[in-house]
């Protein structure tokens, strides 16, 4: 199983939702939503939509970043008064077992997941109790081999147990991307189940880095993943040429969007965000940044999720 790890940017929530219309996360990918509004309108749209179409996420609710992060309890009562609620609980944990085991009582919680880092020592008590509660179903643990008293404890207990990777290596311009074609990006999928996990987890395209609103880039990049002839996934990053200057984004976006089109034609790539990107570009219609990231969240997802549903 799948668990993609993405915050609650309205792009990210619309991948989402056409996927889950489109019917390719059902049964192989569960994403995890780290909330970063305080405004509730987008998950309701989300929420609704998931539900029609009978598809599970985790809803973080104590962030680490955004408008209402911390140890509260804003996003517990937004999904405690959702009508045929969708999302199922998740918390981080950092030492606020208190805090998990109040909440999960409170509002009579149950399959939630646990996100924890590869630095929680395997014999930190109030760990292993939220661990070894009834309501906790899932851990996920980010780079997990850095820690191996804490991985083997993990595999030892009744828990279904993920591993996190932060596999989008950035670059401080987008620029630099121009000298990196392509590189492999992961081989998880294949051999998480032999690693005894019970499901991997990623950023997909994205940095884990979570920064607020963004600035005007002076060059335009669409990273696109892909499985090759071994079942590895690349990455290949489709970058415009004219980058001096902040000037013409629309001009850019040409550029790295006949990139990425001339080469899934050539190799004959096909599926619903490869085509969305085809139709902007030959109606020459920029759709902004926001949405060009969905759209490569949106083909990463289906490549992954392929590859579980045939093998």
């Amino acid at each position: 199983m799948y668990y993609p790890f993405l915050r609650g940017r309205q792009f990210e929530l619309i991948a989402l939702r056409e996927l889950s219309i489109e019917n390719q996360l059902q049964g192989f990918i569960t994403p995890i939503i780290e909330p970063v509004k305080a405004s509730f309108g987008s998950l309701n749209l989300a929420n609704r939509i998931f539900h029609e179409n009978n598809q599970s996420n985790y809803l973080i609710l104590n962030p680490e970043v955004g408008e209402r992060k911390g140890d509260t309890n804003y996003y517990l009562e937004f999904i405690s008064e959702l009508v045929n609620c969708s999302f199922k609980p998740a918390f981080h944990y950092r030492g606020n077992n208190q805090y998990i085991f109040e909440n999960i009582a409170r509002y009579q919680l149950n399959d939630c997941l646990i996100l924890g880092t590869n630095e929680i020592q395997s014999d930190d008590q109030n760990f292993r109790d939220i661990i070894e509660s009834q309501a906790v179903t899932r851990v996920l643990i980010d780079d997990p081999d850095r820690n191996r008293d804490l991985k083997r404890y993990l595999q030892g207990v009744d828990i279904d147990f993920v591993r996190l990777d932060n596999l989008f290596e950035a670059e401080p311009r987008n620029s630099n991307f121009l000298r990196i074609e392509s590189h492999r990006f992961s081989e998880e999928h294949k051999y998480y189940l032999d690693d005894s996990y019970n499901g991997f987890s990623d950023y997909t395209i994205l940095s884990s880095a979570f920064t607020e609103g963004g600035s005007t880039p002076r060059a335009v990049v669409i990273h696109f993943t892909y499985m090759n002839e071994h079942d590895q996934i690349w990455i290949r990053h489709f970058t415009s040429n004219t980058n001096d200057t902040v000037a013409n984004v629309q001009g850019k976006f040409g550029e790295a969007a006949q990139k990425a089109v001339v080469y899934c034609r050539e190799n004959n790539l096909e599926n619903s965000a490869i085509t969305e990107l085809k139709d902007y570009f030959d109606e020459a219609h920029y759709p902004g940044l926001g949405m060009v990231k969905k759209i490569s969240i949106k083909n990463h997802l289906i490549v992954v999720g392929n590859y579980l549903r045939n093998n």
